[in-house]
């Protein structure tokens, strides 16, 4: 197989073109959350339609007269999450692409808290659900054009609480951040960002924020124009405001802004930077911030602050020199944006997750409570319509937790039973203020930056790829593409990886800008390094494991992990025994829950058809004895801690489908661990056995498990969570040993 590079020229790259009578993005055509449209609805009871069968717990886009939105659907066994294209002018669904939800920590109740982002030029839409797919929709027939799972191929991670983040589009890329922890120089948990060609998904560029985040975010990035450079600003996991050239990755700034999560996104008025914080102030005996930021200079500058409010995860909403902003407990604030002086304070509920949306003197705004409110922004947030949403079964409360979309004339919101128009359909011209320019290609530049694409690949053996290079000046604008020199090299070292351990160089065949795979026993994990000049730059390159594959750890090195997984590193070490054996080690010393509990991947996401098998064994710590276990089609078998038992599970955080039988295993005993999925038109067979070490294979299975929603794919891999951490005490190890994929 061949991998050919498309060619992105960025020296017709221009920003994503504004239609203003389209709403494409989460925060409208001027990423502020402002319609210039008139005309639009003042009263909750001017509803144009509505559907009973589609929820919405974030915002939905619409373009092209359609509606998108993320979307939680069905319930138990049934319960997945999909996107859908509905009319935009009569609310019938046109499309839907439903997905399974796996390895995640993600529950039910925060399901579809993704944006879907369209882009005009393509017609193309973008959305990243809970379990990691990042999908390229054709927007007009559902079709895939491309997926990536940003989980399985580059260790994304997530927590309990939902927070996931949403793609934005500029030029061609498409862009996503998230924390991640994957292997070589990307093994420890960071902030990181991801572009991808829109068109090919071939990914551009990797970047980092350098800091170690200490919770998942969902900020939305905004893009703009800042002395030349075309830049992305976003908060993260980190506490801080990071900014990257778009064309390349590279840092610009990075700003502390607060402790923990960023969840609001920015919004930017020329040099003028409006952020919001809702956790805890480094330095400072409060919680919550607003404050405008001068972006205009090498490191951006305070203005005005305030401190003490919880703005926790509405973003702001600038309009006519005005900031409006509700806090967590369900007032809305308006400041002066070039003073910060605060104009008005109105309450219009109890609690808010929602971002205001203004059009023609109205805001449109959510409270989690199950209401939705449309205030008068010309009379200090005076209401003008409220409406409490009842729900269909009185045991369970309706929330209201996205924000509005305006387009044509009506005002797009869902709840979580349902999706609501508002108004009257009307297409009319909408002339939009002038936007930040984009800086041209600048084909006489002085190169600064040398740019490999694709900047990561995953790959089999005997496969090639070929790559292109761009030269980019130092403000990350295109000069023009050029020859390169590819050489060969070791990856580059990251946490976990055994130091003072010598790291192999990547083995292959490289032919002017392509490299071939070799034939290897096992997989790989290198660099190629690409030079121009005195400039260089690296490609990150993983080959997989061939099947079938046999996995001892004797040959892998000490301290080190397997070549060709992914996930592994930092959570999982080659570790020799008091007999000698060396297995893979599930590491117990970090209680954060992405290290406690987590995957080790072998293969890649669209694999099927196979089984796999490894021995296992647990040490009890105290009272705790882990859980481990094998991966396929992302279902997960494992012996269970201290509750004795053998499962089979599909999204283990809430098994949608589940089965588990009685197996009294013991700690410091190996047992054997066998697991397969057999898809059979629309339902999957999974069969999961177990016994101890040295004994005959049992016949039967112990566990036979239908799954009439199947994951028809999935990488094999190991999965562990080790118990009792009580730093600096370990918790209970996991060893791992023999793994067998055929």
């Amino acid at each position: 197989m061949r991998h050919t590079v498309k060619t992105i020229v960025y020296m017709t790259l221009l920003a994503t073109p504004l239609l203003a009578n389209d709403w494409t993005t989460w925060r409208g055509p001027e990423n502020n959350g402002v319609s210039r449209e008139t005309g639009l609805p003042a009263d909750l009871e001017d509803v144009l339609w509505m559907k009973k069968d589609v929820s919405c717990r974030s915002t939905p886009i619409v373009m092209n007269d359609k509606v998108y939105v993320v979307s939680k659907i069905g319930e138990d066994a049934d319960e997945q999450e999909r996107v859908v294209c509905m009319d935009a002018k009569t609310g019938d669904i046109i499309w839907e692409h439903r997905f399974g939800v796996f390895f995640t920590n993600i529950v039910s109740i925060r399901l579809g808290w993704t944006v879907p982002v369209g882009d005009p030029q393509t017609g193309n839409v973008y959305a990243h659900g809970t379990q990691g797919l990042l999908l390229c929709f054709d927007g007009d027939t559902g079709k895939v054009k491309w997926q990536k799972s940003l989980t399985e191929e580059f260790g994304r991670i997530t927590g309990y609480g939902g927070r996931v983040t949403s793609p934005v589009v500029e030029g061609n890329l498409v862009i996503i951040s998230m924390i991640s922890s994957n292997w070589g120089a990307h093994g420890g948990g960071g902030v990181r960002f991801l572009a991808f060609d829109k068109n090919s998904g071939e990914m551009v560029w990797w970047s980092s924020t350098g800091l170690r985040p200490s919770n998942t975010y969902r900020c939305i990035p905004v893009v703009t124009t800042i002395n030349g450079q075309r830049i992305l600003i976003s908060g993260g996991g980190d506490g801080h405001l990071h900014a990257f050239q778009v064309n390349t990755g590279k840092k610009v700034w990075s700003f502390e802004f607060g402790s923990g999560s960023m969840n609001p996104a920015p919004v930017v008025d020329g040099n003028m930077l409006y952020a919001a914080h809702g956790e805890e102030i480094p330095g400072r005996a409060t919680v919550g911030r607003v404050a405008c930021l001068d972006i205009s200079g090498a490191a951006p500058k305070i203005v005005w602050e305030k401190d003490g409010i919880e703005f926790k995860y509405p973003s702001p909403m600038l309009h006519d020199g005005k900031l409006y902003l509700p806090d967590r407990q369900g007032r809305l604030y308006c400041f002066d944006a070039k003073s910060g002086e605060r104009l008005w304070r109105a309450k219009f509920g109890r609690n808010c997750t929602g971002s205001p949306t203004y059009g023609e003197g109205k805001i449109y705004l959510s409270s989690v409570h199950g209401y939705f409110h449309i205030l008068d922004a010309n009379n200090k947030g005076r209401p003008l319509s409220r409406k409490r949403f009842q729900p269909a079964d009185p045991a369970f409360d309706v929330e209201v937790q996205g924000s509005a979309a305006i387009a044509n004339g009506c005002v797009y919101f869902g709840t979580t039973e349902e999706f609501y128009c508002l108004g009257k359909y009307n297409k009319t011209q909408v002339d939009l203020p002038p936007q930040p320019g984009v800086p041209p290609a600048n084909p006489s530049g002085e190169p600064a930056q040398l740019q490999v694409i694709p900047a990561e690949v995953s790959i089999k053996a005997d496969e090639r790829v070929d790559f292109k290079a761009n030269l980019f000046d130092a403000n990350g604008q295109f000069i023009r593409t050029t020859p390169f020199k590819l050489t060969l090299a070791a990856m580059k070292r990251g946490p976990g990886l055994g130091q003072g351990v010598t790291l192999p160089v990547l083995q292959g065949q490289v032919d002017g800008a392509s490299f071939t795979a070799p034939k290897i026993a096992g997989g790989q994990s290198g660099t190629l390094l690409a030079t121009v000049g005195e400039l260089q730059a690296s490609v990150r390159v993983r080959q997989v494991p061939p099947m079938p594959y046999r996995e001892d750890f004797e040959s892998t090195g000490p301290g080190l992990i397997p070549g060709g997984w992914t996930n592994t590193q930092l959570r999982y070490i080659t570790h020799k025994l008091e007999d000698g054996n060396t297995v893979l080690m599930k590491t117990a010393h970090i209680p954060v829950p992405f290290y406690r509990q987590w995957y080790a991947f072998i293969g890649t996401p669209d694999m099927a058809d196979y089984t796999i098998a490894a021995d296992v064994m647990g040490k009890r710590v105290r009272d705790n004895l882990p859980a481990m276990g094998v991966t396929a089609n992302r279902y997960i078998l494992q012996l269970v801690g201290s509750d004795q038992k053998l499962r089979v599970s599909a999204w283990d955080a809430v098994p949608r489908v589940a089965k588990e039988v009685d197996f009294a295993w013991q700690p410091d005993t190996w047992y054997r661990l066998k697991l397969t999925v057999k898809v059979q038109g629309n339902h999957a067979l999974v069969l999961g056995k177990a016994w101890k070490k040295g004994d005959t294979e049992p016949r039967d299975w112990n566990l036979e498990l239908r799954d009439d929603n199947p994951n028809r794919s999935g990488p094999p891999g190991l999965y562990g969570s080790a118990h009792g951490i009580q730093p600096p005490s370990p918790g209970t190890p996991i060893y791992y040993d023999n793994v067998l994929v055929q």
